[in-house]
């Protein structure tokens, strides 16, 4: 690895290898079982397909993926998240998983092509450079028509309104602590993480080799995206 090469291991924001950290991000996640059924309906998830969910954080969706997939890699940099994980998946006769400590671009996949590769809330831990070299990397690891659903903090309003939008968004969204993320990890998420536009994104995306099938806009905060892997490259 070369001296310049981005640490994705490194914590950015907060610090998810405190053990504290990570239980208070699981109750403020408030997991939805029904809703990760509902994403998995929508992907068209069957007893064929090998995931890879990067960022899986505390492997609720991971989980629910492999009650319908062949295999599940769980993928994290947070060697706490992976434990949270592994304890949530103890005890429910699950032996298609693989728990695997890496990022985006950390991660080495060792494992046959993926059919689908699954990324929520995570992706804006990197600056958009490293999410460019990020996409190529994951679309090595997809085998040919592949997809990509990738869900995340997107912003999509003017730049001339950035401040009544954020401070809009954390107003909405805040609650107070022990309820929900507070108004100061919605601060430390724009001040210290690397959320970007959508046209910054979605032409990141394209010239990584996919094609956008879906995009459901929630606001001009929240976006999923839907892709196919539709061309290769050389190995990065």
């Amino acid at each position: 690895m070369t001296d310049w090469y981005y640490d994705d291991l490194r914590q950015v924001g907060i610090d998810f290898e405190d053990a504290t950290a990570v239980d208070a991000y699981d109750r403020n996640q408030h997991v939805d079982a029904k809703q990760d059924r509902a994403l998995l309906d929508q992907l068209g998830i069957n007893g064929d397909h090998v995931i890879i969910d990067i960022g899986c954080g505390t492997g609720a969706f991971a989980i629910e993926a492999a009650r319908r997939c062949r295999t599940v890699y769980a993928v994290d940099v947070s060697a706490s998240m992976l434990a949270f994980a592994r304890r949530r998946a103890a005890g429910q006769t699950l032996n298609n998983m693989e728990f695997r400590r890496g990022g985006f671009l950390s991660y080495a996949h060792d494992g046959p092509p993926a059919d689908m590769l699954v990324t929520k809330y995570a992706f804006h831990h990197l600056p958009d450079f490293w999410k460019s070299v990020a996409l190529l990397r994951m679309n090595e690891m997809l085998r040919a028509g592949g997809r990509l659903f990738l869900s995340d903090v997107v912003f999509a309003f003017p730049v001339i309104e950035h401040r009544r939008e954020i401070d809009s968004w954390i107003a909405r969204m805040a609650k107070p602590q022990g309820e929900g993320f507070t108004a100061a990890e919605f601060a430390t998420h724009v001040r210290d993480e690397h959320s970007t536009y959508d046209w910054i994104l979605e032409g990141l995306i394209e010239r990584a080799g996919f094609r956008i099938d879906r995009k459901d806009r929630w606001d001009a905060i929240y976006t999923d995206y839907t892709c196919t892997k539709i061309a290769s490259f050389p190995a990065t």
